[in-house]
């Protein structure tokens, strides 16, 4: 743009020259304004001041009317006006305002632009005009100097062409608008780059060839790597690869250019339309075959390209939020509402193969977690997610539903509960430790008869606490037996909690004794439970329930200061015997457990080497990371340990001098066959021979006939425990017992 240098004083009034009509147009196609105003001189001053002036690239060309006949007739004459210099007051005092109404109205003439002068103010109040008529300033005479009149009538035109843009183009619009319509309907940005590509193809008239680039952040937020997000036509197996791994291809070299600059560009035989993010989330979609200066790459298709950012935006926050409601934001897999609706449309439209929803649960997380802290617990849950997916297959999908249960529902061939669980066989490695973890797993045939997602699930954790009743490791699937069981065990539940509560649990004891003298060393402590109508709930059926619940916790802790406190009393009447208290994996993963077992043995006034703990083999071999610690610091105390139920885990020889036992105890299932005439003894000799070799005494637990002592003596078994010597006795019944002399090894009356 080029303008005299005019002469001004100051910010004052126009000077006026002698010259009148209107000035000659420069080159090109020329502005038209109508000055009307009923003062010739004001007409020819408006021309000198604005004489040889280009606007926007054009010349200006003035006509004139003096009154507003003549300025409609000149309006209906030159279509091409652009801009009215209108006086305000002329033959009446509202003769301006009067010729606005009757351009805008009856003559629907709604593009060129008004700008009211006046030179009595007064006559018409400036916030009443520009609010209730169509006009783009209103100006006192006195003030237009030459820069000011050349400002106001800068952003006339300015606003006059854009209005004449967007009347040029009320096709190209209209195909815009429905373009932008159909993308804000995407939900996902997969679907929305897609129909980015085809609709931008079809507004440039080209083929759809190109690439959606997106899905990254600036290296100022962040710097995630962009990647294809969606690609068509010879483009398409580049779709969801990272830019970075194809920055020698042309069209991804335009891609990365324009991400650099934040700008749209041409390269690589396309154009590459760049779309900024308020979230710094920028896109980039390059599309072949447009050429420099195709008739859309104006201000209004770039106003197309601002609204399809935001829609992108929008689509980006649309994700956000349904990854919210559908995604678990620790492992990434789909969460429990997400499975919901999956297994809804499952059932909505039942597919040809038999389908099964498996709920998948960790053993004793919650223990772990509470020993090792949440940040290795968040740990081996991505290690556990990790694992699941691994294996799924494209037909499962697998969820995370709770905070240590998973989810997978697929074809029943795909979930076989034996394999699922192997996948969990080797130790997950966390920051040097390997933490061994086992998994429980309940599951629901999806043709049983649910009739919903959310039934589904609640089926299948029916048949998961069945499972978890059963032990760890177990499996179990959904029937109607099993829901009244889980009634049941819930009922239970509630009475254990009440007993527990009120005092109604108690502990026995069960001699062991030695094997050849049959003198009572030592005592195990036993829980029992009594109802309130004096019945006895046997052990097998409320322990397990006290396992799984977390109650055993609380329960095996009073059984510990109670069982101490017992001993010592006994110990005090000069019955020296060691005492034996079994410790579950719940109770020896509590956070301080080896300082609770000290006060206690402090509180009851017993040595600690009067102390034996017993923990199953599993318990021992599950977690060694865990246990083997613990157990060091309990032997470093003074108190022993037994491994109970020796022969039916998977231990090793290794793993048993890493533990470094005082105790094996033969479980009861070995003892049974030394009751045959031959053989039956085998397991028995060979755990009776590896105590031997690692300098381990032996316990036979079960022993219920002379035979069978007889046999477990001759192969060298240090002690015996069974109702050949004695059934649980109550604390009172104690001192009795222990008076009595050594049995010779008749079964008691």
């Amino acid at each position: 743009m080029s303008h005299p240098e005019w002469t001004e004083e100051g910010d004052g009034p126009l000077l006026f020259a002698a010259e009148t009509g209107p000035a000659a147009p420069a080159t090109g196609e020329a502005w038209t304004v109508l000055v009307v105003d009923d003062e010739p001189d004001v007409f020819a001053a408006t021309c000198l001041a604005l004489r040889e002036v280009e606007i926007l690239g054009r010349p200006l060309r003035f006509l004139h009317a003096s009154g507003a006949a003549e300025a409609l007739a000149l309006l209906v004459a030159h279509p091409e006006i652009a801009v009215i210099l209108l006086d305000v007051v002329m033959d009446s005092e509202s003769a301006g305002l009067d010729l606005v109404a009757r351009i805008r109205g009856e003559f629907k003439l709604s593009k060129p632009r008004i700008i009211l002068r006046t030179g009595q103010p007064g006559y018409a109040p400036e916030m009443r005009a520009i609010r209730d008529y169509d006009i783009n300033d209103y100006r006192i005479k006195s003030e237009l100097t030459r820069t000011r009149l050349f400002t106001v009538l800068t952003a006339a035109l300015r606003s006059y062409q854009t209005l004449e843009a967007v009347e040029a183009n009320r096709a190209d619009l209209q195909a815009l608008l429905e373009a932008q319509t159909g993308l804000l309907a995407a939900e996902t940005l997969p679907a929305f780059a897609e129909g980015v590509l085809t609709r931008m193809a079809a507004l440039f008239r080209v083929p759809v060839e190109g690439v959606f680039c997106g899905g990254g952040r600036r290296a100022s937020d962040g710097g995630e790597p962009h990647r294809v997000v969606a690609a068509t036509g010879h483009y398409a197996k580049w779709t969801w690869q990272r830019i970075d791994h194809l920055a020698a291809e042309p069209p991804i070299q335009a891609v990365q250019k324009a991400l650099a600059d934040r700008r749209s560009l041409h390269g690589g035989g396309g154009l590459a339309l760049y779309l900024p993010s308020r979230t710094g989330s920028d896109a980039v979609v390059w599309l072949a075959g447009i050429e420099r200066g195709h008739r859309l790459e104006g201000g209004l298709f770039a106003m197309f390209v601002q609204s399809t950012a935001v829609a992108a935006d929008g689509v980006r926050l649309v994700e956000r939020l349904r990854e919210a409601a559908y995604v678990d934001n620790l492992t990434r897999l789909a969460n429990r509402s997400a499975l919901v609706e999956a297994i809804d449309d499952l059932l909505h439209d039942p597919p040809d193969l038999p389908y099964r929803l498996l709920l998948v649960d960790i053993d004793q997380f919650s223990e772990i977690n509470e020993t090792f802290g949440d940040r290795i617990g968040d740990a081996l849950l991505h290690g556990v997610a990790a694992r699941l997916e691994a294996g799924a297959g494209s037909a499962v999908r697998v969820a995370r539903v709770a905070n240590d249960t998973f989810a997978a529902v697929g074809p029943r061939e795909a979930l076989v509960p034996d394999d699922w669980a192997r996948r969990m066989d080797m130790p997950f490695e966390v920051e040097g430790l390997g933490i061994g973890l086992s998994v429980s797993f309940g599951g629901v045939e999806l043709d049983a008869g649910c009739r919903s997602g959310g039934e589904a699930i609640k089926m299948a954790y029916s048949a998961l606490k069945r499972a978890k009743q059963a032990g760890h490791r177990s499996v179990a699937f959904y029937s109607h037996e099993v829901a009244n069981e889980i009634k049941e065990r819930t009922r239970l539940l509630h009475g254990l909690r009440a007993a527990f509560e009120q005092q109604r649990l108690f502990l026995v004891y069960q001699p062991q004794v030695e094997a050849g003298s049959g003198r009572t060393i030592a005592l195990e402590a036993l829980m029992r439970w009594r109802t309130e109508d004096g019945r006895l709930v046997p052990p097998d059926r409320f322990i397990p329930v006290a396992e799984q619940s977390g109650l055993i916790k609380d329960l095996g802790a009073w059984a510990m200061r109670s069982a101490i406190a017992q001993a010592a009393a006994l110990h005090a009447a000069g019955h020296a015997l060691r005492l034996a208290v079994n410790v579950s994996m719940n109770q020896l993963l509590v956070p301080d457990f080896e300082r609770m077992v000290g006060e206690a043995l402090a509180a009851g006034g017993l040595p600690a080497t009067a102390l034996e703990l017993e923990i199953t083999e599993s318990v021992a071999m599950q977690s060694p990371d865990v246990v083997l610690p613990k157990l060091a610091a309990l032997k470093a105390m003074g108190v022993g340990v037994a491994i109970d139920d020796f022969g039916t885990g998977h231990s090793s020889l290794s793993s048993l001098e890493k533990l470094a036992p005082d105790r094996l105890k033969i479980d009861r299932s070995f003892i049974t066959g030394l009751d045959a005439e031959t053989g039956g003894d085998s397991i028995a000799a060979m755990i009776i021979e590896l105590a031997r070799s690692l300098g381990v005494k032996v316990v036979a637990e079960g022993v219920e006939t002379a035979r069978q002592r007889q046999r477990l003596q001759a192969l060298g078994c240090h002690e015996l425990q069974g109702y050949l010597f004695a059934r649980p006795l109550a604390v009172a019944d104690l001192p009795d017992w222990l008076a009595r002399p050594p049995m010779a090894g008749e079964a008691p009356p």
